[in-house]
C-alpha cells in the first residue's frame, strides 16, 4: 500500500469516526422509540392484568425523559446535515459533556468535509431513575441503529461507507438529570463492542 492511499485509507476512517462520534446518538419526529411504539400495541387478552403503564409510578416522568430524548435528536439530526448548531435547540435538550460533544462532532465534520444524512434509529429506554434528592437523574439505554444515518461528502453529496469494522446497531446510554425544571441529557456512552 502507497503511503498516499494510507494516508488517504485512515482520513477515510476519521471521517468516518467523526460520524460515528456524531451518534450522539446524538430521535427524530419519524425516529420514535420502542417504549412509545408499545403504548398503541393491543391490551393484553387477559383482562385481569393490568399495562404495565398503568402500574409504573414513574410511567409519566418517564415519557418526559424520553421527550427530552426524541427532541435532541430531532435537533442533533438537523445541525449533522447543516453542519453546524445554529437554528437549532439543542441547548434546550442537552447540557455539559452530551452538548460539548455534539458540537465538537458537529465541528469535526464540518472541519472534514462531511455531513450526515437521513435519521438514526432508535430502540430507547428509561434503564434507570432516581426521583430522590435535589436532582433527580435518569439513565436512557438506546438501540443505536447507524443503518439510516448516512456519511456523505459535503461537496458530491455522495454518500461514504462507514469503516467495515463499524456495527451499524450498538448501546448507547445517556445521563439525564434535572436542571431548571425539565430534563436534560448531561452525558453519553457509545458502547461500540455492545451490538444490539
Amino acid at each position: 500500500m502507497t503511503t498516499t492511499r494510507h494516508h488517504h485509507t485512515r482520513t477515510t476512517r476519521l471521517r468516518a469516526a467523526a460520524a460515528i462520534t456524531a451518534a450522539v446518538a446524538t430521535l427524530t419526529a419519524g425516529c420514535t422509540t420502542d417504549a412509545k411504539n408499545d403504548k398503541g400495541a393491543p391490551a393484553s387478552p387477559n383482562p385481569s392484568t393490568s399495562p404495565t403503564a398503568s402500574t409504573d409510578p414513574h410511567a409519566a416522568e418517564k415519557a418526559r425523559i424520553l421527550a427530552t430524548y426524541e427532541g435532541f435528536w430531532a435537533e442533533s439530526v438537523k445541525a449533522y446535515e447543516a453542519g453546524s448548531e445554529n437554528g437549532t435547540k439543542l441547548v434546550n435538550f442537552a447540557s455539559g459533556d452530551a452538548l460539548n460533544q455534539t458540537l465538537t462532532d458537529i465541528a469535526n465534520m464540518q472541519r472534514a468535509g462531511t455531513a450526515m444524512k437521513g435519521t438514526p434509529g432508535h430502540r430507547a429506554e428509561v434503564s434507570a431513575l432516581s426521583m430522590s434528592g435535589d436532582r433527580p437523574s435518569a439513565t436512557i439505554s438506546d438501540c443505536f441503529d447507524l443503518s439510516t444515518w448516512k456519511i456523505i461528502d459535503r461537496t458530491s453529496r455522495q454518500v461514504k461507507p462507514f469503516p467495515t469494522e463499524q456495527p451499524m446497531h450498538y448501546i448507547t446510554e445517556f445521563n439525564a438529570e434535572i436542571q431548571g425544571g425539565q430534563w436534560m441529557l448531561t452525558k453519553f456512552t457509545r458502547h461500540g463492542d455492545r451490538t444490539c
